[in-house]
């Protein structure tokens, strides 16, 4: 802790403060299978935690699971659920799968969800949660220190299709975080999204990835089927610019 902060007890008062909240919260998964977890892993521990008072078995989609950090997350708060993840980078994959061995009812997906079916080249990043099929702007280089590596082919599928053919069930929760394709990943969900009873999702209110959709233009998407913004996730700054903030939306009948 910095000496400086001795000088000030305001500053210390309110230092300590966030500190003992970032215990308390991992503190809620101890025990659990996000007991290892760490802050940057668990910005929607809350709004799982809201969706647990309504539902408690939940069938779950992680679009853009990465290394299944997020899986672990809601299996802590959902024991019971089922979860089909999505992710088609294959060093993510193999940390998945290791990262999810031990629990049951998780499937793992190896392509993208958008809403088309086709195969698309994804830009990997030096950082490679950034990965993205859009092309990433020179703010989101800038403003994380990170360049593009590398491109890959991957297989993107409509949920839609695969729903219509019993290949998926219709989940219950959406979490989508896939780097700026979220809107084209829910356009692929077409009126199935009716059945969704919550959706958690990054959104920006800056282009970081080329043409990516913002959260206005999600929010408005989604309204069209009876989901609206509910409440917002932890990682959101008090009296700050906003720049990527996850947020749950309802379906309200």
């Amino acid at each position: 802790m910095r000496l400086s902060l001795f000088y000030n007890p305001f500053n210390l008062i309110e230092r300590l403060a966030v500190e003992i909240k970032k215990t308390k919260r991992l503190k809620k998964l101890k025990n659990s299978s996000g007991k290892n977890l760490n802050q940057g892993h668990i910005d929607s521990l809350e709004l799982l935690e809201i969706i647990s008072t309504d539902l408690k078995e939940p069938i779950i989609f992680d679009i853009g699971a990465n290394i299944g950090t997020w899986t672990l997350l809601a299996k802590s708060i959902f024991p019971e659920s089922v979860i089909h993840a999505f992710e088609p980078l294959e060093n993510h994959i193999n940390e998945f799968n290791l990262s999810c061995v031990t629990l049951d009812n998780i499937y793992l997906h190896p392509f993208c969800a958008g809403n088309e079916n086709n195969i698309s080249k994804i830009n990997i990043s030096s950082f490679s949660d950034s990965s993205s099929l859009l092309q990433a702007t020179s703010l989101e280089y800038e403003s994380f220190n990170i360049k593009k590596v590398s491109e890959a082919e991957v297989n993107v599928k409509r949920l839609s299709d695969l729903i219509n053919a019993n290949l998926l069930p219709v989940p219950d929760v959406i979490k989508l975080d896939i780097q700026g394709f979220e809107l084209e990943a829910l356009r692929g969900l077409n009126t199935y999204l009716h059945e969704v009873s919550y959706i958690i999702c990054e959104v920006s209110f800056k282009e970081y990835y080329k043409n990516q959709a913002l959260f206005l233009e999600i929010a408005n998407y989604l309204s069209t089927f009876d989901h609206h913004l509910f409440a917002l996730g932890h990682n959101c700054p008090l009296g700050k610019e906003l720049h990527q903030i996850d947020v749950l939306f309802k379906h309200i009948n």
